[in-house]
């Protein structure tokens, strides 16, 4: 594991001091990164000793066991080889609640957040509405928006059975299984469009998709965390990283459905673009 030297009776705040050092990103891009090596850090032993950052805190010069001294260095060992903190731990926070995540899914971003935001908007709290969540992944989006609309039901689809058991899982540990349906298909399939015409019959539709769309040539930008080790199929989408929301749109459109709102999370740059695509396929939407 020759990563960092550490003995077996160290303290604390001895292995926060020594891994901080190693875990401490070169590059700064913001005001947070400056302490971002002793975060990492704190997340990795706070698991490792199974107790919270705060405990840490508490106990700076408590003595840690040897066997917890291990298990700490595995995980350091994985992190200065790049690999995300959320697959170390096996899950993320999105929304207030932590999702179970692996390499089959990608990593719940904050800034998806803002699809729920809109989708709450949409879609009052007391009322009956069918929401599709295309593009699941980890589930974050369409397990989020199934706990805090409860009249709410909800269709998750993805195109890896992976993928689907891991959102699966994360609807089952959320208690909202029961409201979701949770399949493997390649965006609008014919089975799909059944389940959506058959539930919109007393309820009216919203999309929320965060589906890939960043351009091929951002392989060259991405931090190695990305790069290495989240699904390129679920980032990637062709040269300019619209052919997947290109496609998806024109099923959407051609298939007849009249849905309140679609939402789609893209990159700023393509806004333009992506404004006249949605422009030409519904040309009565309000963009």
């Amino acid at each position: 594991e020759g990563v960092l030297c550490y003995s077996d009776r160290m303290t604390v705040k001895q292995l926060l001091m020594r891994t901080a050092k190693k875990l401490q990103p070169r590059r700064i891009v913001c005001e947070a990164d400056r302490n971002l090596g002793w975060l990492e850090a704190e997340i990795l032993l706070a698991r490792a000793l199974k107790r919270d950052r705060a405990w840490l805190t508490a106990h700076e010069d408590e003595s840690v066991r040897a066997i917890d001294v291990r298990q700490f260095r595995k995980f350091v060992a994985r992190r200065v080889k790049h690999e995300p903190i959320a697959y170390i731990l096996g899950e993320k926070d999105f929304y207030g609640r932590p999702f179970n995540v692996n390499k089959h899914v990608l990593i719940p971003r904050p800034e998806t957040e803002l699809l729920v935001d809109l989708a709450r908007k949409i879609a009052p709290l007391d009322e009956r509405v069918l929401i599709w969540d295309a593009g699941t992944g980890s589930g974050a989006v369409g397990v989020t928006l199934a706990a805090e609309l409860p009249r709410s039901s909800v269709i998750a689809t993805e195109v890896s059975t992976k993928t689907v058991k891991i959102a699966v899982a994360n609807a089952r540990r959320h208690g909202v299984a029961d409201r979701m349906h949770i399949l493997k298909a390649d965006l609008l399939n014919e089975t799909v469009l059944r389940l959506i015409r058959r539930h919109t019959k007393t309820r009216p539709l919203v999309i929320a998709a965060n589906l890939p769309y960043l351009p091929e040539a951002d392989r060259k930008k991405l931090d190695p965390d990305v790069i290495k080790y989240e699904p390129h199929d679920a980032l990637f989408a062709g040269a300019d990283g619209l052919a997947v929301i290109k496609r998806f749109l024109d099923q959407v459109s051609s298939s007849g459905l009249k849905p309140r709102a679609i939402l789609l999370e893209f990159d700023p740059p393509q806004a333009l673009r992506l404004r006249r695509i949605a422009q030409r396929l519904f040309p009565r939407a309000r963009i």
